[in-house]
């Protein structure tokens, strides 16, 4: 009887699964491989100093306020999403073996943990409309490969810098739960030095000196929005979505070698 039960269970717990197996698919490819980003039509103006009342006394003027990070364009607007809604995996390299500075090609899976939109343009130009009179926002995400070594120092390496906007919808992919895309680039296996610092022993030193065997992990970060207003020719960010921060579980292994002479 209770062997019965166990086997009824396991049934009902893998049928349970057959419709979360049969929505993950693939829905798209994207190669960036020979992407070259393209300068924009027309780049903000720079933020205009906030200012400050004057006072009877320029002697000893008050202390200037804090600027709030939406009115100046920089800065996030919360903390980081706990729960991203798009995983990123890397899923192969084109080697195992790298000099440092060599140029290498990879596939990274984006994957929907929860319905979102994901950009997939390689240049701001891309979404900006030709109206210069039209105001627009936009979103960018950077999608990293983050290195570990023996010692578990770390580095990182940009893989991909893309943008979405709603105002230009084919910018963006529109992902279910469990859908994901393919995307292929290359980058150059190299990095630089840290600033010095406290944290600096944490870090690959270069130039290498010898031989690294690093494990990789992709990892995706993106903020809120930024709005262009078309009148003043100014950028400031829009707190309408939580930063987000997410990367694959599973890392992919290579070996990096000094440069050669």
């Amino acid at each position: 009887m209770l062997s019965r039960l166990l086997t009824v269970a396991c049934v009902v717990g893998f049928m349970s699964l057959v419709p979360m197996l049969a929505d993950a698919q693939k829905v798209a490819s994207y190669d960036f491989t020979d992407t070259k980003p393209l300068e924009r039509l027309r780049p903000p103006l720079p933020p205009q100093p906030l200012k400050h009342p004057t006072t009877r006394d320029p002697s000893h003027p008050p202390p200037p306020p804090k600027p709030i990070p939406e009115e100046v364009g920089q800065g996030v607007c919360g903390g980081i999403l706990g729960n991203p809604p798009i995983l990123v995996s890397i899923l192969s390299l084109d080697q195992d073996l790298y000099v440092f500075g060599d140029v290498f090609r990879f596939v990274l899976e984006l994957k929907a943990v929860y319905p979102a939109r994901v950009p997939v343009r390689a240049s701001i130009v891309e979404i900006e409309p030709r109206d210069p009179s039209q105001s627009y926002k936009w979103r960018e995400m950077l999608i990293n490969m983050q290195l570990h070594d023996e010692k578990n120092k770390e580095s990182g390496i940009l893989l991909l810098h893309l943008y979405g906007s709603p105002d230009a919808p084919a910018s963006e992919v529109s992902l279910k739960v469990g859908e994901w895309i393919e995307m292929r680039g290359k980058a150059r296996m190299e990095w630089r030095n840290p600033r010095s610092g406290t944290a600096e022993g944490w870090f690959i030193r270069v130039p290498l000196q010898t031989a690294h065997q690093f494990s990789a992990t992709a990892i995706e970060h993106r903020e809120s929005s930024l709005f262009y207003d078309a009148k003043s020719r100014q950028e400031h960010r829009i707190c309408d979505y939580p930063a987000e921060m997410s990367s694959g579980s599973t890392p992919i292994y290579f070996t990096v070698t000094p440069k050669l002479h």
